[in-house]
């Protein structure tokens, strides 16, 4: 069995910040609250060039008009298709209640390729 060389890794790596644009916010029910891409100002890519894990990052507040209050956030999920599909990748946090307009989550969701254990 032949192993996968760093530049094949690179090629995957790229290929998921192409086509993997959709990062999704669940309630702790598991419930989509709201899915999100790069096109809007609230999420944006966040890892350095070439690096081994990829970053997507959204920060939301209880300001945003598609977040009704009080509203719990609990997981974060990755997708290639704005409505739908299944995910690629998903990533549990810790509950954050968000309660007021003040109030502001940020979430930081890594994909690591390869992953190492």
């Amino acid at each position: 069995m032949a192993e996968i060389k760093q530049e094949g890794y690179q090629t995957i790596r790229d290929f998921i910040q192409e086509n993997w644009q959709y990062i999704e916010l669940k309630d702790d029910t598991g419930v989509a609250v709201l899915r999100l891409s790069p096109s809007d100002a609230r999420v944006s890519w966040t890892h350095t060039a070439d690096s081994q894990s990829l970053e997507l990052q959204v920060i939301v507040t209880g300001a945003d008009v598609d977040i009704t209050l009080p509203q719990t956030f609990a997981s974060s999920s990755i997708y290639d298709v704005a409505v739908g599909g299944s995910a690629y990748s998903e990533e549990p946090f810790t509950p954050f209640t968000m309660e007021g307009t003040g109030d502001q989550l940020t979430v930081k969701h890594q994909i690591q390729v390869p992953v190492i254990a």
